[in-house]
């Protein structure tokens, strides 16, 4: 094996901290022996390692450094063993001494994230590793043209500090780095050809140097393929020439497929080894001191660290930030797919997995096996909310309102791991935006199994509270991020990242205990977690991001339920304050502890917790109830049931008279799943309006009300009043106006009914009653055949009737009705003869539209 001059380096670390934990010991004291006598040799000269004769040589120079005869059997096996980890000792030695010029190519130069954080991080690489063998150029790229984008960069440019270093030296480097920035503008192709041929540096022949190039992508990913396409043919290093790194930023992809077929179009230009994907949560202080601690600790933890003795682990990701500004993006991903689905299973990962050896291979092995073991997440195991002045910014920022109305901003899971050490022990995730902290940690509570038995008056209550460690990643009440453990559990012992933080705060609360009930150790440097990335990136730790292998167990766990999940309405939460948010977990089932699915009428205002600022509390001078699809049901089933049994306890009776259509069908069945106990013995069935079809026309109205209610309740046959009379030949005659006439006056009292339910027609029509139909002006009958729709004959209840109820409820539901509510809102002059649920306007009652969004907003 021959290194050349061009020999292409790995990372800054060397293959010899593994020589103890890799090889036998035999052949550890041979491979010290040739490390002692290579030392006395200039390893910057070509070397070469062979086996000749069974002997193996080290030549440098045309010098053999040490023969070793290999007349051992075992040791003549594991002889490609100790020529591997040679190479990689002399590669690296060799590597680490020659002098090395970094390309730094940032896209999106001018964008949120760089502005926010990659240039400054990108100071902070300059500042801690350029010198005379370590020089680095960057270039900003965006499609901007000069010298607009060159402004714009500067301007970024004079935001980069020594953040809190006031010595010269990092005065001076500052100005450096400002003048080694250059802006490009890269769109056609011909600019990428002269960017690589003419722009980027190249060595010289017969030079030392060795070259290396990071390309940034903080670009959206549907481009991410074509830009790397374009890299390899123009800017990407040749075998021999040096490294090229490709760097992406989340998200990668929207689902399995998606993230597949993006990580299979990048890999036709770059290698796996090349590709460095971004998950900055990895680089965070506490979260790179997770294994460390671990691994320092495994004596005392890893026997506890199991399904014997773990109760449950929590993570969770809290904000007090909302999404504006980010609408667009959150009604494309939500909280499950921005969060959950990367940064929080991650951290699952960490706390779970196998403890892995010290090199990087092992540590890829098992973190990917234990996410393979990770089960995937189901529908009933998630809950989902959305802060309620959501849609206000979605309109504010011209969103599609109609997707934005299904954008969960606060998601909880429960998840599990098949595996002899995990089986059984529940694994829940919280994440969402406008909550009452910003805090982030992981939380493994363990098992109390003690019982007193005797001498319970001196039982010492502080060695057996909750025994648990914090990993807490982002402070939120604390005074800093850190490491927790219970003084009841173990005194940990520190890695060299950690030191101990003396707690004097008495009133200092976490999880219910006193800070002074922990041991609190805190990172040595927190450093931003981009200048951790950015540091990693450049020396080649891996370890911070993320491989195509863990990106497909990720999407493997969490894919369908993102697909199921899809059209779920999430359950309404006032920002920062909600409680209606805890939620409670058994038999692999969440639940909300407070099952409502929408918020008090108390606790905010109507047009503030629904919707956008241009909702008003009333429609049409009546009550108006604005809900997504499923929660609007829900709470028009409430009110049945509520005056259902009111009315049932004031007159031992209750008056109900329905419509049918698709609407009342899905009422219906909320109705029979949420109240098992609904008065039907006391209940009176009407019908509003009926077509003269046989009872088993696909057409009729009563056949619905009996297939998907009436069948599967206990009310009385007798309670039944369909306007037809299914016994005769004929169903409809002139006789059936006034049989149904008859029956409402004597069976009615006052002909009040206690809640009659309508729909609405996109025409404006209700019940059966249609534009300019004379019978909109009958005032003297209560019911009256109509023809309408090719002379199809129609029973109807008219306004003499309609407008005596106590109770009216207007259904309006689907994107189809949205013209209709456009129509009826659009002009001054309206008249019930041109729409006719203007003419539904109760006397003494009380009318309330309860309207979905799909209808208000439209599609």
């Amino acid at each position: 094996m021959i290194f050349p001059r061009n020999f292409s380096c790995m990372s800054h670390s060397s293959s010899a901290v593994f020589f103890s934990d890799t090889l036998p010991n035999r052949l550890a004291a041979i491979v010290m022996l040739i490390l002692k006598r290579a030392s006395d040799f200039d390893l910057l000269s070509v070397c070469s390692v062979k086996i000749m004769q069974n002997r193996l040589l080290i030549e440098c120079r045309g010098k053999i450094i040490i023969p070793i005869a290999a007349r051992h059997e075992a040791v003549r096996m594991e002889m490609p063993l100790v020529l591997l980890l040679l190479i990689g000792f002399i590669g690296s030695s060799f590597c680490a001494s020659q002098p090395l010029h970094t390309d730094v190519v940032l896209f999106g130069a001018l964008g949120d994230l760089s502005k926010k954080y990659l240039w400054q991080s990108l100071f902070q690489l300059y500042l801690k590793e350029h010198n005379e063998n370590q020089t680095f150029s960057f270039y900003g790229v965006s499609r901007d043209k000069d010298p607009d984008g060159s402004h714009k960069l500067t301007r970024i440019l004079d935001d980069v500090s020594c953040a809190g270093d006031v010595s010269t030296v990092c005065g001076l480097k500052l100005s450096e780095f400002r003048h080694l920035v250059k802006y490009v503008q890269l769109k056609a192709d011909e600019q990428f050809t002269a960017f690589g041929e003419e722009t980027l540096k190249n060595t010289p022949k017969n030079s030392n140097w060795r070259l290396g190039r990071i390309f940034y992508l903080a670009i959206p990913p549907n481009v991410y393929a074509s830009v790397a396409a374009r890299l390899s043919s123009c800017c990407k290093l040749r075998p021999g020439q040096g490294t090229s790194k490709l760097v992406l930023e989340k998200p990668f992809g929207s689902d399995l497929p998606s993230a597949l077929s993006m990580a299979k179009e990048i890999g036709q230009y770059f290698t796996e080894e090349e590709i460095y994907r971004v998950d900055h949560y990895l680089a965070k202080p506490v979260v790179q001191q997770i294994l460390p601690f671990r691994i320092r600790n495994s004596e005392k933890l890893e026997p506890i660290l199991n399904n014997e003795h773990v109760e449950r682990i929590e993570i969770a990701m809290k904000e007090t930030a909302d999404i504006k500004g980010r609408i667009e993006f959150y009604d494309k991903y939500g909280v499950i797919r921005d969060v959950m689905q990367n940064h929080l299973t991650e951290l699952l990962a960490l706390v779970t997995m196998e403890i892995p050896k010290k090199h990087q291979a092992d540590f890829y092995i098992r973190k990917n096996k234990l996410l393979s073991q990770v089960q995937r997440v189901k529908a009933e195991h998630v809950l989902t909310g959305q802060y309620s002045q959501y849609l206000q910014h979605a309109e504010k920022e011209s969103s599609n309102i109609s997707l934005s109305v299904y954008t969960p901003t606060f998601g909880a899971s429960l998840l599990s791991i098949d595996s002899p050490r995990w089986n059984g022990v529940p694994i829940i995730m919280i994440s969402g935006k406008a909550l009452d902290e910003r805090s982030s940690y992981v939380r493994i509570k363990f098992k109390d199994s003690m019982m007193c038995v005797c001498g319970c008056k001196s039982f010492n209550v502080s060695q057996h509270s909750v025994r648990q460690i914090i990993f807490q990643i982002n402070p939120g009440s604390l005074p800093t991020v850190g490491i927790l453990v219970s003084k009841n559990l173990f005194s940990p012992d520190l890695p060299a990242g950690l030191e101990d933080m003396v707690v004097t705060a008495q009133e200092s609360f976490v999880f219910g205990q006193s800070l002074n009930d922990f041991y609190f150790s805190i990172p040595k440097k927190t450093d931003n977690a981009y200048v951790s990335v950015i540091r990693d990136l450049y020396q080649g730790d891996k370890k911070s991001f993320v491989t195509t292998e863990g990106l497909e167990h990720l999407w493997h766990i969490w894919s369908s339920v993102v697909e199921e999940t899809k059209y779920k309405y999430p359950k309404l939460y006032i920002e920062n304050s909600d409680n209606s948010l805890n939620f409670q977990y058994s038999n692999n089932i969440l639940r909300y502890v407070d099952q409502g699915s929408y918020i008090d009428q108390g606790k905010i205002e109507e047009a503030e917790r629904l919707s956008v600022s241009t909702i008003p509390s009333h429609f049409l001078g009546h009550f108006l109830q604005l809900k997504p699809n499923k929660q609007l049901y829900i709470i028009l089933a409430e009110k049945i049931n509520e005056l259902a049994k009111s009315s049932v306890d004031r007159s031992g009776v209750f008056h109900v008279a329905l419509s049918g259509g698709s609407s009342s069908i899905q009422l219906y069945r909320t109705i029979l799943k949420l109240f098992p106990r609904f008065p039907w013995r006391w209940t009176q069935v009407w019908q509003v309006d009926e077509r003269c079809v046989p009872y088993g026309d696909p057409q009729s109205n009563f056949r619905p009300i009996d297939e998907e209610l009436l069948q599967s309740v206990p009310i009385p046959y007798c309670n039944l009043h369909p306007m037809l009379d299914y016994s005769l030949a004929v169903v409809c005659s002139n006789t059936t106006v006034e049989r149904y006439q008859d029956q409402l006056t004597r069976g009615v009292p006052g002909l009040e009914l206690d809640l009659v339910i309508l729909g609405l027609g996109q025409d404006g029509h209700t019940a059966s009653l249609f534009p300019r139909s004379p019978l909109l002006k009958d005032t003297q009958n209560l019911v009256a055949m109509t023809t309408y729709e090719s002379s199809l004959k129609r029973v109807t209840l008219l306004y003499s009737v309609l407008n005596k109820a106590k109770h009216t409820a207007v259904i309006v539901s689907g994107s189809t009705k949205h013209n209709a509510l456009e129509l009826l809102t659009s002009k001054e002059d309206k008249h019930f003869s041109d729409y006719p649920i203007l003419g539904v306007d109760p006397l003494s009652g009380n009318l309330t539209f309860y309207v979905d969004y799909d209808a208000w907003f439209g599609k």
